[in-house]
């Protein structure tokens, strides 16, 4: 999952500043075990969503267990063969990921049981492993992002694409970007398809090949600035980074929902501290937790009892009102359709 930086800086010491809110100070974490002297090594997701994530769950689970936690920088695909290299002897205890990559984890026999996360049993079934290997700690809201000076009346399907008033102005990313293969199934979903049946997403498509294609979020910025894009598929978290850049975007869900990406959590088979990995977890499904990482990055909290503050509600998307695509079927075609694309709609 890449993560777009507007300036690094100013969100630093909006998180500093934000030691002194009643989160921190009351943050939930006063019932965390001790485990004084211990460390405790995560991967993270690098960049600003580390520093947010570090801030929100690990720094105050620390003050509160008296552990020492390190998040190690790593996209998702680098921390699964990371986990795979260390297998047997593990150097990273836990591991975060986005892009599905817990299952495959799990199959490979390099998770182990989550133990003693007494709120695993708050989240629904379609969050978590059914054998308790891995949980949905958080969920990215894929839909469509534009810009609120060009586009008067906010865009309602995916379907809007391909209206004639926008050529010229429409991105999207490309189908190695998990947004860009998400967004070839909306489209085929919003034309009478899905993932099985990709067809109705090629022909919409092919109708908007000659628009801007990008590689990643650390586009957007660039793309949505120089004023000629108005309009392209892409998440939550990353609508209120560029808002917080000034510029005049937002974010709306699509009839056809709005695809969930989850940010899952998992603990690697044979880890020397499964048990503060274990804690950590748990502290990573609080409530508090879940809201202040909604307040800070925009993703939907997993744990049901969490109940957003007005001001939140109406920006993040409650789980339940996302769309969950079939990751296994589109995993399973990923390389044909990935080939197709870059036959037919790449340039």
């Amino acid at each position: 999952m890449a993560a777009y930086t507007p300036d690094r800086r100013q969100i630093l010491a909006a998180l500093a500043a934000s030691a002194t809110t009643p989160f921190a100070a009351s943050s939930g974490f006063a019932q965390a075990p001790s485990f004084s002297g211990r460390k405790l090594v995560s991967s993270g997701f690098g960049g600003s969503t580390m520093d947010i994530i570090q801030s929100a769950i690990f720094t105050p689970f620390d003050k509160q267990s008296g552990a020492a936690s390190t998040q190690v920088p790593m996209q998702s695909a680098a921390a699964l063969a990371r986990m795979k290299a260390e297998a047997g002897n593990p150097q990273i205890d836990m591991f975060q990921f986005s892009g599905g990559q817990e299952a495959y984890a799990k199959e490979e026999g390099l998770t182990q049981p989550l133990t003693g996360v007494s709120r695993l049993g708050k989240i629904p079934a379609g969050l978590k492993d059914p054998d308790g290997q891995w949980v949905t700690w958080a969920v990215i809201a894929e839909g469509i992002v534009y810009r609120k000076d060009k586009i008067a009346t906010p865009p309602t399907s995916y379907k809007d694409f391909l209206k004639p008033e926008y050529r010229g102005h429409v991105a999207f990313p490309t189908i190695t970007n998990g947004y860009g293969m998400d967004f070839l199934v909306m489209l085929a979903k919003a034309f009478g398809g899905g993932e099985d049946n990709i067809e109705p997403g090629f022909t919409a498509m092919k109708q908007i090949k000659s628009e801007t294609i990008f590689k990643a979020a650390s586009d957007l910025p660039t793309l949505f600035g120089q004023g000629d894009i108005w309009i392209m598929p892409y998440d939550t978290g990353n609508t209120f980074k560029i808002q917080q850049s000034g510029l005049p975007v937002a974010f709306a869900t699509p009839q056809e929902g709005s695809p969930a990406v989850f940010i899952t959590a998992c603990i690697a088979k044979g880890a020397k501290n499964a048990d503060v990995a274990n804690a950590a977890i748990d502290a990573m499904l609080k409530p508090e937790a879940q809201i202040e990482i909604a307040r800070t990055m925009r993703w939907t909290a997993s744990n049901p009892e969490t109940k957003l503050p007005a001001d939140l509600a109406g920006e993040v998307p409650a789980v339940d009102k996302l769309a969950q695509l079939d990751r296994g079927k589109i995993n399973a075609m990923r390389a044909a359709w990935t080939d197709r694309w870059n036959r037919e709609i790449a340039r």
